[in-house]
């Protein structure tokens, strides 16, 4: 149910007061010894709450990757910050080397081998969570034992900085912990600062909250936060608002927001007239439209091309999406210009290859699917397929969906196929996305690392948790495992050229647009940073 038309001082009353009063309690307690923050509140208006708080016990949702992001800090690293184009403030994570862009975190060195084997961090003494407990190597070794028994997206980062066993990571003091790979990996430090499924926990804080059926505390880490990173979720009621506070303890100092009342409005026309009437500092997931009411209105819009992929993902196990020349007819039918032109206004670019263009290795050299509806028909006839029927998934609170779904309707209906549009809420529609369950899915996706090897792999590699479509080709398979351990940066690129060559024969997603970062936000706030999971850090806003 959407926000009514209310005050700022009503909006902050009703999302505090309520908190208070009957949300689930987060993360109270410890000792206070941070800087005062004062008592400066940011307003923050999303489409929804997260599912969960704990990321790694589902699927990909932007907004869990926002808590993790704010309440966690991401891993042990993170990235420096330099400016992008046009004075836009951006992630360091094109820097070229095995520490290139990496700001040091929450460790206070790492000392790496020649051979890229051997990745000794030495962490920062003092830093404290919200909770008050000390962060020691104890708290590094179990998050990774965690993500590894968890068998999910946290996994697979693990698994990409080249640790698939937990006898790989070993604690050597109180503050040194050391991660032996058996192979290079010229990425470890890159993926480790992307990381945003699990989280550095707070291990005392979690172990607290285990039981004999539920040793990771996946029942409680959902439902509360257990981190070193600069906020703390002190209250919420799903699909109203979080309240978040900022953590007294950070080792960084207190941040310039006190308080972050994140409220869900699921419709983009609410979102902007709150932030219109001065009712909310930020709003993210204006329609492009919106973007331009908010410019014309004065408020600020910061923007960058980003690293997204919007795309319609297929399940190659549902009947006739298992040959791939069917696939290739869908793509040959999609309406691309009228996707960027209708639906996004000229905010977004095209996409011609599973890899950002931004990110070394691109190469759209494989691209040829402009729209061909003659080509289309004559695949399906070789394919010796009529037409069939097809259930078109998405995510009801996303701007873009519901305007593209209509737009491949009509498409495909061209070809034959008989589309049925099912338009989801945002968690219903994760759930059935990570299940396998549907035929077809429209979805936006950012790979966290600028790296072809983990890329491409972390979305298409037949062992993926993120291969909702269960695409399998060995090949690729065989190109992205050696592309995470190869040290030299050509012939990373080169075996990358093929892996895209095999995908776009291939085609498991159709890649639609890249829609582009946008966040529109009131002319009293800015220090807003571009970081790869597309959110806002609260962190970096200041009053301007």
């Amino acid at each position: 149910m959407d926000l009514p038309q209310v005050s700022r001082r009503t909006l902050l009353q009703g999302a505090l007061g309520a908190g208070a009063l009957s949300a689930l309690a987060a993360c109270g307690g410890g000792s206070s010894s941070g800087k005062s923050s004062g008592n400066k509140t940011l307003v923050y208006a999303d489409s929804d709450t997260p599912p969960s708080f704990d990321t790694d016990t589902g699927g990909a949702v932007d907004t869990g990757e926002s808590i993790v992001a704010n309440c966690y800090a991401g891993d042990v690293f993170g990235f420096n910050k330099v400016s992008g184009p046009n004075g836009v403030q951006i992630a360091d994570m094109l820097a070229k080397g095995v520490k290139g862009g990496i700001a040091m975190g929450f460790a206070e060195s790492v000392d790496v081998s020649d051979d890229l084997r051997t990745y000794t961090v030495h962490l920062r003494s003092g830093v404290k969570s919200a909770l008050g407990n000390t962060l020691t190597a104890d708290d590094v070794v179990w998050s990774y034992q965690r993500s590894l028994a968890l068998k999910q997206t946290g996994a697979f980062m693990t698994n990409a900085m080249g640790i698939t066993d937990p006898s790989q990571i070993t604690k050597l003091d109180a503050s040194t912990v050391r991660f032996s790979l058996p192979s290079p990996s010229p990425i470890f430090l890159k993926v480790n600062a992307a990381k945003l499924y699990a989280g550095l926990f707070d291990s005392v804080a979690a172990k607290a909250h285990a039981t004999a059926d539920d040793p990771w505390a996946r029942n409680w880490l959902s439902q509360n936060t257990a981190g070193f990173g600069p906020y703390t979720v002190k209250s919420m009621q799903k699909g109203r608002f979080v309240n978040l506070e900022a953590n007294p303890n950070y080792f960084k100092g207190a941040p310039a927001y006190s308080k972050v009342v994140w409220n869900a409005v699921p419709t983009s026309a609410n979102r902007m007239a709150l932030l219109q009437g001065n009712d909310a500092d930020i709003a993210v997931k204006l329609t492009p439209p919106q973007l331009k009411q908010a410019q014309a209105a004065k408020l600020k819009v910061t923007s960058y091309q980003a690293n997204q992929i919007k795309s319609m993902q297929l399940n190659t196990k549902y009947g006739p999406l298992g040959d791939y020349r069917v696939r290739q007819a869908i793509a040959y039918a999609m309406p691309y210009e009228d996707i960027l032109s209708s639906v996004y206004l000229g905010t977004a670019t095209a996409v011609r290859s599973p890899l950002p263009s931004s990110y070394p290795g691109y190469t759209d050299e494989y691209w040829s699917y402009s729209t061909n509806m003659d080509k289309a028909r004559a695949l399906l006839r070789d394919a010796g397929v009529s037409g069939f029927k097809l259930t078109l998934s998405y995510e009801t609170t996303n701007y873009d969906d519901p305007l593209i779904a209509p737009i491949v309707k009509a498409a495909l209906g061209d070809l034959g196929i008989t589309v049925e549009l099912e338009g989801l809420p945002q968690a219903t529609f994760s759930e059935k996305l990570y299940s396998r369950k549907g035929q077809a899915y429209l979805v936006t996706n950012w790979p966290f690392v600028a790296d072809p090897g983990y890329a491409l792999g972390v979305y298409w590699k037949s062992t993926a948790f993120n291969n909702v479509g269960a695409w399998s080709n060995a090949e690729f398979d065989k190109l992205v495992d050696q592309m995470l351990v190869e040290a030299a940066d050509e012939r990373r690129y080169a075996l990358a050229k093929t892996a895209q060559e095999i995908y776009m024969r291939e085609q498991p997603w159709i890649l639609l647009a890249n829609p582009g970062w946008h966040v529109a936000h009131s002319a009293g706030v800015s220090g807003l940073t571009w970081y790869p999971n597309n959110g806002v850090r609260f962190e970096d806003i200041k009053p301007a």
